[in-house]
């Protein structure tokens, strides 16, 4: 190779940057980040996501306890309806183990998340043509959760400020028009229609697409293909229980 293959070749490899330089980069400059970082570990990043939404969400579980309790409340309700036979007992040990599920294992629930995220778009983007390998998959499903830790950080706060009588739901404090809607009013479906319009979600379902179009190699049509049926697959679980409580 000639001296000026060899500097053409290494001034199109992309710059090292440090995983803290890329923690910021991923905000404004995704698109870099997923290329310099579709083949490097995806621990560093997805531990990152978990361990900070965990940690951020132990902290501020206590003001967001009403969300909690009024949760709990409805789903205790419906399952006295289904079940008549329950006790208080049988409900008050659901709600112990709700309440240390919600309190210490967040951040392994984001830890399986993120995986299902990156298994599911990799095979999205096999229909869509793309060369994604598994593993960049992983990747840009860690890298794509990182306004998670925006998300949790701005729940935590809605949760000091806001009047707990307000804190109904889970969506109460989501950044998407259910918020502004009384979850005991609203068709169930609709209610969890208008959640799925959460801006942290749609902020993680862009860098998806950007993700896959840059490690998938496929065309931006068809990266924004995945990611809207990244988006809608999303949707399918909180509809299919919408349906079934109604």
């Amino acid at each position: 190779m000639s001296e000026s293959s060899a500097a053409s070749t290494t001034a199109a490899a992309p710059p090292q940057q440090s995983f803290w330089e890329d923690l910021i980069d991923i905000y404004f400059q995704p698109a870099n980040v997923f290329r310099r970082r579709q083949n490097s570990s995806v621990w560093p990043p997805m531990l990152f996501v978990a361990i900070a939404v965990g940690l951020i969400f132990f902290i501020t579980f206590n003001t967001l306890q009403p969300i909690f309790d009024a949760e709990f409340a409805r789903g205790s309700a419906k399952a006295l309806a289904n079940n008549p036979q329950m006790t208080p007992e049988m409900l008050e040990k659901m709600r112990g183990v709700s309440t240390s599920i919600g309190r210490y294992a967040i951040g392994v629930i984001m830890l399986l998340t993120m995986v299902v995220i990156g298994s599911v778009t990799w095979l999205v983007g096999k229909l869509f043509g793309s060369s994604q390998t598994y593993h960049a998959a992983l990747v840009v499903a860690a890298w794509a959760y990182m306004p998670r830790v925006i998300g949790a950080v701005l729940a935590g706060v809605q949760g000091l400020i806001m009047d707990p009588a307000k804190l109904t739901s889970q969506l109460a404090i989501s950044l998407s028009p259910a918020r502004f809607y009384d979850v005991d009013a609203t068709n169930p479906l609709l209610y969890q229609a208008l959640g799925r319009l959460d801006l942290i979600t749609i902020w993680v379902t862009v860098l998806i697409g950007i993700g896959v179009y840059i490690t998938g190699k496929v065309s931006k049509g068809r990266a924004t293909g995945v990611a809207v049926l990244m988006w809608v697959l999303g949707a399918l679980p909180a509809l299919r229980q919408a349906y079934v409580s109604m």
